[in-house]
């Protein structure tokens, strides 16, 4: 005899899987140019080259420079653009993907404002809108910020003012990682241990320290063990990536307006940048001299 079926409830649907969301990592330092451009830039290269599609925003409202590092035309659009279209209820991905010029494979920029004085031009709001975005377009989101994070107490009042360090706070807190980068000298530490103060006191990830341009010229013999006895002791900070200085590879990098994986790839500094960008990829990035293809796409 068949037996009758006592339950026709069809089986429950499997669970939704939550959407891929980018990893947003913030790369800050103090003033005094310490290289936070030149490490953004070549990071989120080396996060691209390694396979994972990558988008490099130009924050800094005081002297943004991503665009001359990689042969951008300043007249692109770039952020200022995508905050105006945020403004107007105008900007989705489609329109951030457009507005990010596209260097090489896997690897997006959304250029700064073109003159400092464009500043006003970019609201945190809207700042937070497109790192929301960006998250949707790549795996990395990479922050160039600028150095300044104090709240101007007197335009805070106004919550409506527009406030030149709200692009560096905000993306600051919209962050997952905040890679903090100090110059190897005594000037450049100083202004390290202070900034490791500063940063604790508004919202942010925990820093990883970068001390860039290590050499004994400036801080004497063994360099690595003296800078890392001073930030221990001064600013409680452990776990210090060292990048060499290598003017010779970087000023080449700046005159061709390229990456160092595509003009200098076995510099020391680049492969000290591969493995900083292995912590996240959980592999090297592909050494060797890579095309020049990017380079020429993006001059046009």
């Amino acid at each position: 005899p068949i037996e009758p079926v006592t339950d026709l409830t069809p089986p429950p649907p499997p669970p939704l899987s939550e959407p891929t969301r980018g990893r947003v990592i913030a790369v800050w330092g103090p003033t005094g140019a310490p290289g936070r451009s030149t490490l953004a830039v070549n990071l989120a290269s080396e996060l691209a080259a390694a396979g994972a599609p990558t988008v490099l925003i130009d924050l800094d409202t005081y002297g943004a420079a991503v665009a001359q590092l990689l042969s951008v035309l300043d007249e692109a659009p770039g952020l200022a653009a995508a905050a105006r279209a945020s403004e107007l209820g105008t900007l989705d991905l489609v329109a951030l993907a457009r507005l990010a010029v596209e260097v090489s494979p896997r690897f997006r920029v959304l250029t700064g404002v073109p003159t400092p004085s464009r500043w006003p031009e970019v609201r945190s709001a809207a700042v937070e809108h497109v790192i929301e975005l960006a998250r949707s377009l790549a795996a990395f989101v990479v922050l160039d910020l600028g150095f300044g994070i104090e709240d101007d107490e007197e335009l805070s009042y106004d919550t409506a003012a527009p406030r030149r360090n709200a692009t560096t706070l905000s993306g600051l807190a919209e962050a997952d990682d905040l890679v903090l980068v100090g110059s190897a000298d005594p000037i450049g530490l100083q202004r390290m241990v202070r900034a490791v103060q500063g940063v604790g006191q508004v919202s942010s990830p925990a820093p990883r320290p970068v001390v860039n341009r290590l050499r004994a010229s400036s801080v004497g013999s063994d360099p690595a063990r003296r800078v890392e006895e001073s930030l221990a002791r001064f600013a409680g900070v452990e776990g210090i990536t060292f990048l060499p200085d290598d003017p010779a590879a970087t000023d080449a990098a700046l005159l061709a307006g390229a990456t160092l994986r595509e003009c200098a790839p076995d510099s020391p500094l680049r492969r000290a940048i591969v493995q900083l960008a292995a912590t996240w990829t959980g592999a090297a990035a592909p050494t060797g001299r890579s095309s020049a293809r990017g380079l020429l796409r993006r001059r046009g």
